[in-house]
């Protein structure tokens, strides 16, 4: 029936197919592959965006020479490493912990389940809003919680620049991994769930590296530049200083990053689910 009312109206099933799937494609040249091809353009350049009359010349692989040799940019790729090795391992113990707690069918394991996908309906930023408030030294809970147990004073995590990057990892894994890590383990075994795990890493790493909204609003990048990750750097040398071509050369350089990795922890993936 689905053939003839095809043939009735003159379109082939490929046609159809066809007719489907290209707005699709459409929208991802548009969206995705349009940009990156653009930006890798404008990183062999000296283009400002704030200066659209000023000429462009081409300049090479000095843009990404620049960024490589820049003590500043290792700086950030190092803060960028750390808020994402702590969170990855973070929130793996404790979605593991979570997931093997709900396992178990107790009194109030329904309501607790429904507090941990809480967070997972709001956004980073306003995750961010609600512990800024809760890191206050003088009236934020976190910390008399803390000197409740442990009595260590007035202390400041936002401000101090040794606390300041814990202070962003764990409002990141208290967020209990929103690739749904917990759940497969409500499902599955502890041995099986690891090429899960992995999975629920891979996707985790991805957005932590691009962590942008929850930093800002938390601590903006400071104390000093104690918390800026790469994707606040970025943003700076981007729509601060203007300088597109310099910006562009970095963001290609945190795609093959992040491509790099990414390729690495597949290959990683497919060798434990070989075992």
């Amino acid at each position: 029936m689905k053939n003839t009312l095809s043939k009735s109206q003159g379109l082939s099933d490929r046609a159809l197919t066809w007719l489907f799937v290209t707005p699709t494609i459409l929208l991802l040249l548009a969206v995705n592959i349009y940009p990156l091809i653009y930006a890798i353009s404008m990183s062999f350049t000296n283009f400002y965006a704030n200066k659209p009359g000023r000429e462009i010349k081409f300049i090479g692989l000095k843009n990404y020479i620049r960024i490589l040799n820049k003590e500043d940019i290792w700086e950030t790729m190092q803060a960028t490493a750390h808020f994402m090795f702590w969170t990855l391992l973070l929130q793996a113990i404790i979605g593991l912990g979570l997931a093997l707690l709900l396992k178990r069918n107790f009194k109030g394991s329904d309501i607790l389940t429904t507090l941990i996908v809480l967070p997972m309906m709001l956004s980073p930023a306003v995750v961010a809003v609600f512990w800024t408030y809760m890191y206050q030294p003088q009236s934020g809970i976190f910390n008399y919680i803390i000197n409740y147990f442990f009595n260590f004073g007035e202390f400041t995590m936002i401000g101090d620049v040794k606390l300041a990057p814990w202070s962003i990892i764990i409002v990141e894994a208290a967020e209990v991994d929103r690739a749904n890590t917990f759940q497969q383990f409500l499902h599955i075994t502890l041995p099986s769930v690891l090429p899960f795990l992995l999975l629920a890493l891979l996707f985790r790493g991805i957005e932590n590296f691009k962590m942008f909204d929850l930093v800002v609003e938390l601590t903006g990048g400071g104390p000093g530049s104690t918390t800026e990750l790469a994707s606040i750097n970025l943003k700076r040398e981007a729509f601060e200083k203007w300088r597109t071509g310099y910006s562009s050369a970095f963001a290609v350089i945190m795609f093959v990053t992040i491509f790099g990795l990414g390729n690495i922890w597949v290959k990683v993936m497919n060798k434990v689910k070989e075992r």
